[in-house]
């Protein structure tokens, strides 16, 4: 095995090249802390704060750029005059005061490629007795960062530490993303007791096994699990517009590369006070009505047309939510015949009887006792199918679930059931919205709400299970019942004044996304899945509005990875690695195992794909993923959607509304900062080994694995 060139280095010749790299410009007594650690600030081409010695420049280049996986980096490029005693690289000298008697702790994240070797090394400087050092060594990672990190005493006597990256090889490149010192935690204090609220912890590197099995089918990708909503207010939040007397071409333009595959109109909770020919006929003639009784008013510029036209456009089935709550059963009728049978209109396949009438206080005034939704059903379904007997009729319900508590009636299912299974074709239901931090405290730590936001896909899963072993009991045989989840998505809080409202633009929204994917992909009984919602001229839209224009946010980007990534058959997908408890936060229960690491995986002709999340935001995950039922596979490809904090987004906007008051939004670091460059793209072909793959799952990340080739 081939020896390091940093351990090769002689001791007295480290201290020798780091001492002349800042003895220049920092002078004797150093500064008192690191300076500029993240390479986020640079001066005259080079680090700011870093020394760079004209003995070195020979010998290579030193530049700050973007990392491919996002995010500011230190790039060393040595030539082949590297080497030696004083080989490439930067330092800083720092005056050891604060540091005497102390033990800390060295972090860099770090790669290199191409054969190069990068260090990290902190030498302790005038200490009587010795002069202790910590080198962190990366070796060739494939351009893949690495974090590592080690501990250094700091004896009582020390003058100076010095700090340095340097590059040992004349070949390649070195990467440092990021170099700290920091007091080292005593066994058993928390991590976070003394960081502020919101800071990541110190990352360390963990590890996860993924086994995936190609001969284990859990059933076909079913095509209609990628949809979502639009609402018919405010000119279909957006989607037509008045100033172009049209749809909006941008708008257009990010559904088409989103790809939803079904989209649910008219609400939700504006179903149960619409009228369909309210959107028919030209625009200027079309009538101006009320959201919901006594609420906010919109004129009726987004109607059947429009909507057909969108559906059109994008490749989009629809499924329609006829107006149980004020309407009728012969207006939903009509309806079914106007769209499948009439000019003007496309075949629609699934309806939905009603929106949340089972919530109480339902915002259209509609709510009912279970019973009498049993008996509208039973009446809508029979008119609706009179019309076309082949559609697919769905009715609302679902289960409680510990503090989501959304149905006023806990037996609302069961009486449902008990009366009309046997004219259900599908139960809708809400039950996967998180982590709505309604009435949480201002001083709760955000990265508690975030971690409970990234627990409650297990809570969903636990719910669709618990509500497919009801719908089992009730259904008649030869006619099963499926679940069609109508509303799902990242939700907060809904009032302009909360500091929390607007962080479902995020990208730890976006991981929710991801895991909550996973659940229904897994879950045999889900066909349908509609997220909400597409556009919004509030803040719920997973296509949103910046300088003028409309932009996917976190949680559309991963959406569409999936719907783009994923189709033929789900197979077996089993995680081994590193959990994580969680509190009680909002509408999610606490958890004393929630996995960081969690996978789907599909099969479809010789391609195994594979999307594996890593929820934590500090740490990164050393992957192997086994492929069991393959005998070999030719190549395989990476793309990683990351991110550097849970509150990472592409910058969307808040409307700017007369009288409207948006509350300033809490904020880890990132979140008023955002813009297209805090979402990284990363993407890496890999070569074939045996029937194993290995990762490595950066922080806050999303990575899709492509093996081609595949031998069975």
């Amino acid at each position: 095995m081939r020896q390091s060139c940093a351990r090769r280095l002689p001791f007295a010749a480290i201290v020798l090249l780091a001492s002349l790299l800042v003895a220049r410009t920092v002078g004797a007594a150093g500064t008192a802390a690191l300076v500029n650690g993240s390479f986020e600030e640079t001066s005259g081409g080079l680090p700011a704060g870093w020394s760079l010695d004209a003995a070195v420049k020979a010998k290579g280049e030193v530049r700050v750029v973007d990392h491919p996986s996002g995010g500011r980096a230190l790039l060393l490029l040595p030539n082949a005059r590297n080497g030696g005693d004083k080989p490439l690289g930067v330092g800083q000298l720092l005056d050891a005061t604060a540091f005497r008697g102390k033990q800390i702790t060295v972090q860099a994240v770090l790669a290199a490629d191409g054969g190069a070797e990068a260090v990290v090394g902190v030498h302790v400087l005038g200490a009587s007795g010795g002069s202790p050092y910590v080198h962190l060594v990366q070796g060739d990672s494939n351009g893949t960062l690495i974090e590592q990190h080690k501990t250094l005493d700091v004896p009582t006597s020390a003058e100076n530490l010095v700090v340095f990256a340097i590059v040992t090889s004349g070949t390649g490149r070195a990467w440092f993303k990021s170099i700290a010192l920091a007091p080292s935690v005593p066994p058993g204090t928390a991590a976070s007791s003394a960081a502020s609220p919101g800071a990541a912890v110190p990352a360390t590197t963990e590890r996860a096994d993924i086994r995936v099995d190609v001969a284990r089918v859990i059933r076909p990708v079913p095509p209609a699990l990628f949809g979502t909503n639009v609402e018919w207010i405010w000119n279909g939040q957006g989607l037509w517009s008045d100033k172009l007397g049209m749809l909006d071409p941008d708008a257009l333009r990010q559904v088409r590369e989103l790809g939803p595959t079904v989209i649910r109109f008219p609400g939700g909770v504006f179903s149960d006070a619409y009228h369909w020919r309210d959107g028919l006929g030209p625009q200027d003639k079309r009538p101006t009505t009320d959201h919901y009784p006594k609420g906010p008013r919109s004129t009726h510029h987004f109607g059947n047309p429009e909507l057909v036209a969108v559906a059109q456009t994008t490749g989009s089935e629809l499924l329609l939510t006829v107006n149980a709550g004020s309407g009728t059963a012969e207006e939903a009728a009509e309806w079914v015949k106007f769209m499948n049978h009439g000019p003007g209109g496309m075949r629609v396949t699934r309806w939905e009887v009603g929106n949340e009438l089972y919530m109480k206080g339902d915002l259209s005034g509609g709510q009912m006792s279970a019973e009498r939704y049993a008996s509208t059903y039973l009446a809508f379904a029979s008119a609706m199918r009179a019309v076309d007997p082949t559609i697919r009729v769905g009715a609302i319900g679902g289960l409680n679930q510990g503090a989501y508590h959304f149905i006023d009636d806990a037996r609302w299912s069961e009486k449902l059931l008990k009366a009309a299974a046997g004219q259900i074709d599908f139960l809708a239901v809400h039950d996967a919205y998180a982590p709505v931090v309604i009435g949480i405290g201002a001083g709760t730590d955000p990265r508690s709400v975030y971690r409970a936001m990234l627990a409650a896909p297990l809570q969903i899963e636990q719910n669709l299970r618990a509500l497919s072993e009801l719908l089992a009991r009730y259904e008649m045989p030869g006619r099963p019942i499926g679940i069609a989840v109508t509303e799902w998505g990242p939700l907060f809080h809904v009032m302009p004044d909360s500091p929390w409202v607007d962080h479902v633009k995020t990208m730890g929204s976006a991981l929710f996304v991801a895991s909550t994917m996973n659940v229904f992909l897994r879950n045999p009984r889900v066909e349908m899945t509609n997220f909400f919602k597409l556009t919004d001229a509030g803040f719920m839209g997973w296509i949103g509005r910046r300088d003028g224009r409309w932009e996917p946010t976190p949680a559309g980007i991963v959406f569409s990875e999936y719907r783009h990534q994923l189709a033929g058959n789900v197979v077996q997908a089993e995680v081994d690695g590193p959990v994580r408890p969680s509190a009680a936060v909002g509408v999610v229960a606490a958890f004393e195992r929630v996995p960081q690491v969690d996978a789907v995986a599909v099969a479809e002709g010789d391609n195994v794909k594979v999307i594996v999340t890593n929820k934590s935001d500090s740490n990164n995950v050393e992957t192997r993923v086994s492929l069991a039922g393959i005998k070999s596979y030719a190549g395989a490809e990476i793309s990683i959607i990351s991110a550097d904090s849970f509150d990472a987004n592409t910058g969307t906007e808040l409307p700017q509304i007369p009288g409207l008051n948006w509350a300033r939004q809490i904020d880890l670091g990132r979140f008023s900062k955002g813009g297209p460059q805090d979402i990284h793209r990363t993407t890496k072909r890999l070569a074939a080994t045996g029937t194993t793959v290995m990762l490595v799952l950066p922080p806050i990340s999303v990575t899709t694995l492509v093996v081609s080739g595949v031998r069975r």
